[in-house]
C-alpha cells in the first residue's frame, strides 16, 4: 500500500511543478458524481510539493545515482500507464505551469457501453483566457504527436476539445479524451456525458446527486474524523472500486461466479467506504496516514468471517528474529468466524451444501487426513504472526521467506493430529530435528491444489504483511495458472503451529526458541522507533492488528530482482502490481520484464533513504479505524512499556457506542 501511495505522490508532484497556492474550494466533491466510486483530492497542490519534499523518499527520487534512470524512462513508465487504465489524454507535465491550486481525481461506474466506469479530473486553474489558450495549445501539442485525431465541441456555451487517439494493438475501440475549460476549473475525462456534467456542477447549473451529500460518504468521512489540514484525502466504495481494477485490468473469472456478486450477496456490501487522509513531511513522520472502514453493523451472513477482536498480542514470540521485513499481528475469532463462509463457499463453488461436504470429507475420507475440524479449532487461540524476511546472499527469485504462526491452547494435541494426517499426504516428508517433527512438502506438479481464480490471496508480500504463501513458480506458459507454493513446510513447536515457504525458516526459529526466551525484535532499534510512533500518533489502547515493516530488508530482494529483469518472477505482490500497470496481457504471458532497471545503482546506495513504518487498525461499533506512517530521520521516540490488555468489552463492536475515536492524534 505504502509504495501505491508513493507513487501517487511522485505523480502529483509532477503536476504540481511551478503551481500558486490558492485557498480551495469549500465542496470540492460537489464536482463529483453520487456514483464516484473512488477519489482523490489535494486541496493545495503547492502545499503538498513543499511538503513532499521535505521526505526522504523525495530526497531518493532525486538523488544523482537514480534520478538518471527515472528521467530516461519517464516516457515509457507514462505511456504504460497509459495503458493500464490513464486513459485521459492530459499528461502531469501539461497542467503543472498553470496548476493555481487543488486538484481532485475521480473513478465513476457509468451505464452506458462501451466501458463501464469513467476516470475524471479537476484541476484549479487561472481564469485567464491567455494563459487557458496556452495550456490547451500544450495539451494538443502533446497529443498531436501521438497522432490522435481532434475534434471541437460545446456544452452550454462552453467549449470541449474531444481527442481520440488511434487504436492500440488488442483494443476493440478507441479511447477518446475530452478536455474542457470553465470557470477556472480545468477539466478532463474519457466519457462524452461526464464531461458534460461536470462542465454543468462547475457552472452551477446542476447541483443534485453530488458525492458530497451521499450518505455513504458523508458517514465515512465524519467517522474518520479528518484534520482538516490534509495534504491528500481519499474516499473509495471497496466493491464498486473492485469492479473498475477489474476492467481496468481486463481480468476474467475462469469460474462460472463473479466473486464481487458472491461477496456483495454475503454481505460484505455492508462495507460501504472508506475515508482517509495523508499527512506528508512532518518533523517526526515521513508520511502519516489516518482513515476509517464504514461497515454498517451488525453483519449478515459470510461477513460476519470479520471478526476482529481488540486483542492484538504485544507479546511478540522468541522464535521471530530481529533480521526480518515485515511482521503483522492479528486477533481473529477464527473458531466462531471460520463456519460464516459457508454461505460463500457454497456460492463460489454454485453447489448448496458443498462447504459442509468437505468438512465432512475432510473428516470421514478414509483416503484423506480423517481430521474433524469441530474439534481441531478450538485448539486455536485467535493470534496469528504473520513474518517475513530475506535469505542471506545474492537476491534470487526465492529470496523472499514467509512465515505463519498460531497460538494454540493445546499444542501436544495438535501435535499428534498433525502427524497423523500428514503421514497421509504422499508428498510429505517427515524430518526430525533438534526434538521437533517438521513436515516438508514437495509437489510433482504445479497443477496440485489450484486455488480458484478470483479467490487471490497468496503472495501479499510487499505490502500487505504476507497474509499467504507466495505462489509456486510456473513455467510462464499459461498466464491463467495460479497455484500454491510447490514446497513448504508445517511443524508444531513451543504453543504455535508454524507454516512456512522454506523450511530454513523453520529451523531457524526452532533454533532461536531454544536459544532464548525473549525475541531479539525487542532490542531493534526500528521496531523501538515504528512502535513507539504507532503509540504516539495512534495511541496505546489495544487494536485488532499491527504490523511494523523494514523496508531496506523488506525491499532489497525485489529491487535487485528489478535491476536484474527478473521481478515478474517473483511472484510478489510488487511484481503482480506491475505486470497488470506496466505490461499488456501477451506481456504478462511471457513473463518479460519490460521495464529495464539495469541503470539503477546498486541498493546499498538507495537504502539510506528508506524509513522503517507501520500501521494498527481497531475495531469500532461502525467498522475500523486506522493508521499507519513512514518514520521521518529524525524521529527517536522509543515504544513506551506495553500496557496490559484490557476486558475487549471495552473495545468491541456494538457493546461501545462512543467509542469512535482514530487514536491519540485525534
Amino acid at each position: 500500500m505504502l509504495q501505491s501511495f508513493h507513487r501517487i505522490a511522485c505523480t502529483f508532484a509532477i503536476i504540481t511543478v511551478g503551481a500558486a497556492s490558492l485557498p480551495a474550494q469549500d465542496s470540492s466533491y460537489d464536482l463529483l458524481p453520487e456514483k464516484t466510486q473512488a477519489a482523490l483530492w489535494l486541496p493545495h497542490a503547492e502545499k503538498a510539493l513543499s511538503a513532499w519534499n521535505n521526505t526522504e523518499l523525495a530526497k531518493l527520487a532525486t538523488d544523482k545515482s537514480i534520478a538518471p534512470f527515472f528521467e530516461e524512462k519517464r516516457k515509457e513508465i507514462e505511456g504504460r500507464f497509459m495503458e493500464a487504465g490513464w486513459r485521459l489524454s492530459v499528461q502531469p507535465e501539461d497542467i503543472g505551469d498553470y496548476s493555481t491550486g487543488q486538484l481532485l481525481l475521480g473513478w465513476a461506474a457509468v451505464d452506458h457501453p462501451p466501458k463501464p466506469y469513467t476516470l475524471m479530473m479537476v484541476a484549479d486553474v487561472e481564469d485567464d483566457e491567455k494563459q487557458n489558450a496556452e495550456l490547451l495549445a500544450r495539451i494538443d501539442e502533446e497529443l498531436k504527436e501521438q497522432k490522435a485525431e481532434k475534434a471541437n465541441l460545446s456544452h452550454a456555451g462552453t467549449d470541449i476539445v474531444k481527442y481520440v487517439l488511434p487504436r492500440r494493438p488488442g483494443e476493440l475501440i478507441k479511447q477518446s479524451s475530452y478536455v474542457a475549460i470553465k470557470d477556472g476549473s480545468l477539466l478532463a475525462t474519457d466519457d462524452e456525458a461526464m464531461i458534460k456534467e461536470l462542465i454543468d456542477r462547475v457552472g452551477g447549473t446542476l447541483t443534485k446527486q453530488q458525492l458530497s451529500a451521499e450518505a455513504d460518504f458523508v458517514k465515512s468521512r465524519e467517522l474518520a474524523k479528518l484534520s482538516g489540514n490534509a495534504d491528500v484525502e481519499f474516499f473509495v466504495r471497496p466493491l464498486g472500486f473492485a469492479r473498475i481494477i477489474r476492467s481496468i485490468a481486463g481480468t476474467r473469472s475462469k469460474s462460472d461466479t463473479d466473486m464481487l456478486v458472491a461477496l456483495e450477496r454475503q454481505g460484505f456490501k455492508s462495507i460501504s467506504a472508506i475515508s482517509g487522509e495523508f499527512l506528508i513531511g512532518n518533523k517526526d513522520l515521513d508520511v502519516e496516514y489516518n482513515g476509517y472502514v464504514y461497515a454498517k453493523k451488525p453483519f449478515d451472513l459470510s461477513a460476519k468471517v470479520l471478526d476482529f477482536p481488540n486483542q492484538a498480542s504485544n507479546e511478540i514470540p522468541a522464535f521471530i528474529g530481529d533480521k526480518i521485513a515485515s511482521l503483522i499481528v492479528t486477533n481473529w475469532n477464527a473458531k466462531d468466524a471460520f463456519w460464516t463462509v459457508e454461505g460463500l463457499v457454497d456460492e463460489i463453488t454454485g453447489t448448496e451444501g458443498v462447504f459442509a461436504e468437505v468438512i465432512d470429507g475432510i473428516k470421514l475420507d478414509p483416503n484423506g487426513p480423517q481430521i474433524d475440524i469441530r474439534k481441531i479449532l478450538p485448539l486455536f487461540t485467535n493470534d496469528i504472526f504473520s513474518v517475513s524476511d530475506t535469505k542471506e546472499g545474492d537476491a534470487e527469485v526465492d529470496s523472499r521467506r514467509n512465515l505463519m504462526a498460531f497460538k494454540l491452547t493445546d499444542p501436544a494435541v495438535l501435535s499428534k493430529v498433525l502427524n497423523r494426517a500428514m503421514r497421509g499426504e504422499p508428498d510429505a516428508k517427515e524430518i526430525e530435528f533438534k526434538g521437533h517433527t517438521i513436515w516438508a512438502v514437495s509437489h510433482n506438479s504445479t497443477n496440485e491444489l489450484e486455488v480458484p481464480p478470483d479467490f487471490e490471496f497468496g503472495g501479499l508480500d510487499d505490502d500487505f504483511g504476507d497474509f499467504g504463501p507466495p505462489r509456486a513458480q510456473g513455467n510462464g506458459n499459461d498466464k491463467d495458472e495460479d497455484h500454491w507454493l510447490n514446497s513448504w513446510a508445517i511443524t508444531v513447536h513451543g504453543n504455535y503451529l508454524v507454516f512456512a515457504s522454506h523450511i530454513d525458516l523453520i529451523k531457524e526459529s526452532i533454533e532461536r526458541s531454544l536459544q532464548t526466551d525473549e525475541s531479539p525484535i525487542y532490542a531493534h532499534d526500528d521496531y523501538q522507533r515504528v512502535m513507539g510512533a504507532i503509540h504516539k500518533f495512534h495511541g496505546s489502547d489495544p487494536v485488532c492488528a499491527w504490523r511494523v515493516l523494514f523496508p531496506k530488508e523488506a525491499y532489497r530482494v525485489q529491487y535487485e530482482l528489478f535491476r536484474q529483469g527478473k521481478l515478474s518472477e517473483s511472484q510478489s505482490m510488487l511484481a503482480t502490481i506491475l505486470d497488470r500497470l506496466l505490461q499488456t496481457d501477451d506481456e504478462i504471458e511471457d513473463k518479460v520484464q519490460k521495464i529495464n532497471g539495469q541503470g539503477l545503482p546498486d541498493f546499498s546506495t538507495i537504502e539510506k533513504y528508506l524509513q522503517p513504518g507501520g500501521f494498527s487498525i481497531r475495531t469500532r461499533n461502525d467498522g475500523w479505524s486506522f493508521g499507519g506512517m513512514i518514520l521521518s530521520k529524525n524521529f527517536q521516540e522509543l515504544k513506551k512499556k506495553a500496557p496490559e490488555p484490557k476486558d475487549d468489552s471495552e473495545f468491541e463492536t456494538a457493546r461501545s457506542p462512543q467509542d469512535t475515536s482514530t487514536g491519540a492524534r485525534r
